[in-house]
Parts: structure tokens; sequence; C-alpha cells
């Protein structure tokens, strides 16, 4: 019965009880009264790295596998390659063919005690992990020169689309004269210089503007009454704001003309066009390689505002340039064909950076077995068809949540539109989110499409660049210009997916003019009625994955934080705390003993020297109280993972400590690991989780005893 409900919900309590009725479901007698959950967080590999190894400590805990007693697993992000990796392992079993499970004896990444060498069976999709880390390039001709020219060639193709439909625009603009110049006195009989008219259609406007202004003031103080008077002044300043917009759209196409005209020759026209296509592309792929790390802000503001407009100027340029090249019919309805071709009938889920780093993720943590048993890259055949709605089958726990956003920076809904966006879920049984409401998983995306792979929704949770779109909802990807550059060099990883709501098949694949056009460059589309919604990396909207598990009320939460935090700002969780305090009316408390200072590196009393040379923290955990404030008192527990370093470690940890000295926070833009960097941050995260498991708090809220260990 579970994932055939053919009625979308809108209640997402509705969603949690089918959730809980499934998870109970599965003939475990050893199954929690209470919710449990285990959240990982975004961070890329690093994150995926460290939160591998809390979840090898949680299986090798005496008495008990803690991991077998979660009954969620909610991932964000990077998080989500390593939370998908077990996922689909659960699902298809062992490379020996053996059911896996979450128990020390057939728990798929890694065994305790078994080597590469020693005993390499029970590490095969381990080692195939840590060996593949540098999942961007994994060889056999997937290379630099690969990946580059993937890269350009996903933005050539959108320049061409939008170049192309600008050059059609601006060539109709001249065939019915509105670039026409006049000589003096000839305009209505009246001496004027010599203008094109577009510019005269600005002078209309500013006409237009000074009168309707006139108009609403008298209307608004002295024919109408007070109700009509406050009514008219909102229609009167929305009237003057589109007029503006229009004006300043207005004088950029006239500037063309102009700047044209002072260029002396052809080749300098072309130079300064394609120059500035240049210098924006340059900037905006700089800018979407530093955007990687969900911290930083890559180049200064100003300089990415700079650089939209250039790169939108010099396309306007071009266009203008070549546009006196297409005034015949047949040249022009050439280009028109060409352009439509590529515009319509191009799926920008496939042709972008989505699709690449969809197959790469798969390719390195849902490898198929062969590749895994010779430990050699190769193609994930069997987890390319890999439907969502497939997973958690043999073993319903811990029950899968992907987190992503669904970016709604056009929302009429104030908290959406603040925020950017909402959390939207993907998960065996439902997908979607409060905004769109929610629909089973086997009826999602099947209209035009086979629906959600797993794969997929990986890639889309990790799709950490994407125009209008930041880190907890904020940064400068969220502004329009630097949102419009890139969507204009199509760099992005997020996706175009069907809206939950939607009751009517979608025409044609999303693409590069519907709804591209509108929702990336014109904006006003990314809204939650729209017939498509583009989804995004969770960490967009909570990076922490403790959103949907606080939502669930689970009574234990766990969740490893591996989230860019050099500075130790806890950015990531005052996001998460505010979200859930202001949604569920949630409050969360960190411990006095077991708080957020006792993490922050130079914290630890028991070396002075090693705390200093190393800046060890007292705990690589934090402990809070949880109060969900319901009819019932609910109360709860949170276990906070946090990537530091203390007391403890073996020493090869502190050997890569010295050695880079950003660690354990290197940039999220570094997505290719090699052997000792993967290492480094999975027995970091091992270790800290060791060390939680034996303090006096954790054996409590855990109900654990490894006084044997």
């Amino acid at each position: 019965m579970f994932g055939k409900n053919k009625t979308k919900l809108s209640d997402a309590s509705k969603v949690i009880q089918q959730e809980l009725e499934y998870i109970r479901d599965n003939g475990n007698k050893n199954t929690n009264k209470d919710i449990w959950g285990l959240g990982i967080s975004g961070g890329g590999i690093r994150s995926a790295s460290v939160g591998l190894g809390v979840m090898q400590a949680l299986v090798g805990a005496p008495g008990k596998s803690i991991l077998s007693r979660m009954d969620y697993l909610s991932t964000v992000s990077g998080g989500g390659y390593i939370g998908s990796a077990l996922t689909w392992f659960l699902h298809k079993g062992l490379p020996d063919g053996s059911k896996a499970g979450t128990e020390p004896k057939n728990f798929p990444l890694g065994q305790i005690g078994s080597g590469a060498r020693s005993s390499p069976r029970g590490n095969l999709i381990l080692d195939f992990i840590r060996q593949h880390g540098n999942y961007l390039l994994p060889g056999e001709g997937i290379n630099v020169p690969a990946l580059f020219g993937i890269t350009i060639s996903s933005m050539f193709i959108s320049l061409f689309v939008y170049l192309a439909s600008l050059v059609l625009l601006l060539s109709a603009s001249k065939l019915i004269g509105l670039f026409s110049y006049y000589s003096p006195g000839q305009f209505w009989g009246v001496q004027f210089t010599s203008l094109p008219i577009l510019a005269w259609l600005i002078i209309a406007f500013l006409v237009v503007i000074v009168a309707a202004t006139f108009y609403f003031s008298i209307r608004t103080y002295v024919k109408m009454g007070p109700s009509e008077r406050y009514k008219n002044q909102i229609r009167g300043q929305i009237f003057l704001g589109t007029a503006w917009k229009l004006i300043l759209i207005s004088s950029l196409l006239v500037s063309l003309t102009y700047v044209s005209m002072l260029l002396p020759v052809m080749w300098a026209k072309i130079t300064a066009a394609l120059g500035s296509i240049t210098f924006g592309a340059v900037i905006g792929l700089f800018q979407h390689k530093k955007s990687v790390n969900e911290k930083s802000s890559g180049l200064p503001t100003f300089v990415i505002y700079i650089a939209a407009f250039i790169l939108i100027y010099g396309l306007l340029l071009s266009a203008y340039l070549l546009s006196g090249y297409f005034l015949s019919l047949i040249s022009f309805l050439i280009l028109a064909a060409v352009t439509l071709i590529f515009g319509i009938f191009v799926n920008l889920n496939y042709v972008g950076l989505h699709r690449m780093y969809r197959d790469r993720l798969m390719e390195t943590f849902l490898a198929d077995r062969e590749n895994i048993n010779s430990n050699k890259w190769g193609p994930a055949t069997e987890a390319n068809n890999a439907m969502l709605e497939d997973m958690c089958d043999i073993s319903r726990r811990p029950y899968h949540l992907i987190n992503t956003n669904i970016v709604l920076v056009d929302s009429p809904t104030n908290k959406f539109r603040g925020r950017g966006g909402d959390s939207f879920l993907m998960s065996k049984l439902f997908c979607g989110s409060d905004a769109t409401g929610f629909i089973p998983t086997d009826k999602y995306m099947k209209k035009g499409s086979r629906g959600i792979t797993l794969p997929t929704a990986m890639a889309i949770s990790g799709a950490a660049v994407n125009p209008n779109t930041g880190s907890g909802g904020r940064g400068p990807t969220r502004n329009v210009l630097v949102s419009a550059l890139l969507g204009l060099l199509n760099l992005r990883l997020g996706y175009w997916a069907h809206n939950p709501k939607a009751n009517k098949i979608i025409p044609s694949p999303p693409n590069f003019i519907f709804p591209g056009l509108k929702g990336d460059l014109l904006g006003g589309d990314l809204t939650e009625s729209k017939d498509d919604i583009q989804l995004t990396d969770g960490g967009h909207f909570e990076n922490l994955a403790l959103y949907e598990l606080i939502r669930r009320k689970a009574k234990v939460i766990i969740i490893s934080d591996a989230g860019a935090d050099e500075n130790y700002k806890f950015s990531d969780l005052a996001n998460a705390i505010e979200k859930v305090r202001v949604d569920f009316g949630v409050t969360i408390r960190f411990n006095e003993e077991y708080n957020l200072s006792k993490l922050l590196p130079g914290s630890s009393t028991n070396d002075p020297i090693a705390t200093e040379k190393y800046g060890l923290a007292e705990h690589g955990f934090a402990v809070a109280s949880i109060d969900y404030r319901d009819a019932k008192g609910t109360k709860g527990n949170l276990i906070l993972i946090k990537s530091t370093l203390t007391a403890g470690l073996p020493a090869d940890i502190y050997g890569y400590k010295s050695a880079n000295r950003s660690f354990p926070n290197q940039t999220t833009a570094n997505q290719f690991f090699n052997e000792e960097q993967f290492e480094a941050y999975r027995e970091l995260g091992y270790q800290l989780t060791w060390q939680m498991m034996q303090s006096d708090i954790a054996k409590k809220i855990l109900k654990i005893d490894i006084s044997n260990s």
C-alpha cells in the first residue's frame, strides 16, 4: 500500500504519518518507541567523508549498532553523497551479492578491522569511494580538458540562443524603423539633431511619466475619498515603477546606436562587443568556481555586478552589429528556425553542468558491482535507472530524507520570497514542500519523463551554485544582475522539475526559452504556482539536515556538521535554529558543560603546547535539549558533532593538520580529494563520534554501554 497513494497531500503531517507507518511496518522487534534521526550536513566531498566516519562509528558501538536504531537519515548537499551511497547499497546488497545492513557484520561502507590488503572483501565499497574521491576527474578520458569542454560548450549554447534571440529582436526593430535616422528639420517640420526613433520614445515615456504623476496626484488629493486615494496611490507607484523600467531598457537600446557610431571601424566594434562578452564570461566562471564554497562570495560584489552588466551590454552590442546581416526574409527565417531548435528542444537539465555533476557523483558513490570489485571507474548503469520510489525497500530504516530547496524568489508569499525558497523534500514515499504540497514519489515527474532517480535527487540536493540562490537563502547570487550573469552563461547545477501541484502535462522539456528566459533572465516566474519549478542545493534553505528531523519531532537527533566554518561562526546552526523556532515554535538550548564554546579551536585545557600548535578544542561535540512546546510536552536531545580537532586523535590527523593549516575546514571548492585527504576527514568523523559515545551524557541519551570497548 505504501508509495501507491494517488492522492496529493498538502499537509506535511499526513506525509509524516505515512512515513512512520511504513518505517514501523518492517517486522523489526527492536524498533524504538521514540523517533531517532541522523543528519549529515552539506559541505561537498568533505562533508561526505566526515559523515562516513560518523556512520562507521555509530555502527561499531558495542551492544547495539546506533545506526540500526535510526528511524531517519536526513541528508543535505554533500552529506547526500554518502547518505545516498548507504541507501543504494542497502537496496542493492554487498559486492558479493549478500544482504547489506546497518550492523558491523554487514555494513556496506566499511567494516572494523578490515584492510585493503589484509581482508579486502569487507572494505570493497569503502576502498572504491576512498580511491575515487577525485570524482569529477575519474580518468578514462574524463579529465580536465573534458571538464573544461563541458563547461564551455554549455556556456556557448546558452550564449548562442540568447544572442540569436536578441539579433532577431533587433533585426525586427530595424525592419519596422525603430533605429532609423531623421535629418534635422524632418521631424514634424521642427529643427532637431539627428536621433533614432527609439530616442524619441524615451522622451515620450518621460512625458507620460510627468503627465501620469500629475494625473494620479490630482485624482488622489482632489477627486477621491480616503480609501480610493490610498488605492490610487498604489496604482500610481506601480505604474511609475514600470515606466522607469521601460525607460532604462529603452535608454540601453538607444545607446547601442551611439556606441556603434563612436567606434570608427568594424574591427573596433567587434572587439568591444566580444571583449565585453569574454570579460563577463571569465568573471562568471571565476565566480562559479568560488561560489562552490558555500561561505565564500568570491569576488567583491561590485565587480560581479559590473561584470554582469558588461556581459549583458556586450551581448546587446553584438546583436545590434549582427542584426544588419539578417534583414532579408530568408536569413531572418533561417536564424529564427535555428534559434527555436536550440532554444526549445535542448533540455536544460541535460545540456548544463547538472547532468555532468550527477553522473560523476553516481559513478563514485553508487557504483556498479563490477567496478567496485575491480576498483576501476566505469559507467554506473544500474544506479542510472534506480528510481527513488524503489529505495528503502529491503531495509526500511534508516528512511532516507533528501533535502533540497525550491527557488521562490518571485513568490507572492513574503516568507518564501524573503528566504529565497522553501524546504523541498524527496524520499521514497513523497516529494514536495509546504509551498507546493506533496505528491507520491511513484507519481511524481511521470508526465513526460520517467520520474526521479536516486542519483538525480542526490545531485539536486548538492546543486550548490545556481542563479537566484545562496547559502541559507543569502549571498551575492541572490542579486538580479548576478543571477542574470549565471543564467546567461548557463552556469547552474540546479534542476528544472515539475510542480507537484501541476495537473497538466508539461508540453516540452525545460529549455532556454521556457522557462529559462523568464525564470533566470527576466524574472517573475520562480513561484510556487508555476508548472516548472527550479530545485537546488538543500543548503540554500538549511545546511544541517536538521529542519525535517525537527518537523518529525525526533527525540534523539545526531547531526554531523562538516560545513565550511573556518572561523567557527556556527552560521548553519544559527540558520537552522532560527527556522525551526519560527516555523515550528521549537526551542533548542545547549548544555552548559557541552556547549558550543567547547568546540572552538584553542578551548582545550589538556595539553597547552598541542592546543596552541593544532588549535585543539575541549570537545568534538555539543549537546542541546529540544523543547517541541506541544500539548504533550515533547522533549528531545540534539548531539552536534562538529569538525574540529581534539586531544587523543591518531597521529596522522595531526600530521595532516600540520601540512594543511585550513584542515578541517578546507574550501568546499576543492572537490578533488585524494586518498590522504579523504582518509583524514573520514577518520576525524570516526574519532569524534567515538569520543562522543564515551561521554556519560551520550551514554544516557543513546542508551549505550561501551565500558568494555
